[in-house]
């Protein structure tokens, strides 16, 4: 049920910047959707991609003072800080309530989600460990999942330059 949560979240704060949501039918390559925009941000690039990574939790444990503290495989954090990618990767990780039940409020002025998400460009993750299975990221407090926020990430996306190893 997270993993439909997060879908749904990223989904309408991706409507509500314009941007498309593609997704992938299973979690290929750490990939479980693909923003996409219209916009040609020349002299970069027209139309670029993000590629994304979804997690959800409804743990306070991983809320620390001033960022999310979210621990991955490190065959992910290999891939997805990846510099030769053709898109960009991003974490998003929403942290919600613990129930169920209390995910969404709905009345008569709208729908109400309580929950945040947050992100981290794969690029800036710390180097795996060597000899670890698991890296724990910090996704700072301030980068919250916004129609403003995903608009300028997707223009740092536009810049974004694979490198040829």
């Amino acid at each position: 049920m997270k993993e439909e949560l997060s879908k749904a979240y990223i989904g309408m704060i991706a409507g509500a910047a314009g941007l498309t949501l593609g997704s992938w039918s299973q979690d290929y390559d750490c990939m479980d959707v693909t923003l996409s925009s219209i916009v040609d941000y020349s002299p970069h690039r027209c139309a670029p991609k993000i590629d994304v990574q979804l997690k959800c939790t409804g743990q306070t444990s991983v809320v620390q003072d001033d960022h999310i503290a979210w621990s991955l495989a490190v065959r992910t954090v290999e891939k997805m800080s990846k510099l030769n990618r053709s898109n960009p990767m991003l974490l998003c990780v929403l942290v919600t309530a613990a129930d169920y039940w209390d995910w969404l409020h709905h009345d008569q002025e709208g729908l109400l989600a309580k929950s945040h998400m947050y992100w981290l460009w794969g690029h800036q993750m710390p180097p795996a460990m060597m000899g670890q299975e698991t890296q724990t990221v910090h996704l700072p407090d301030t980068n919250r999942v916004t129609p403003e926020s995903i608009l300028t990430l997707m223009k740092e996306a536009s810049e974004w330059q694979p490198q040829i190893l």
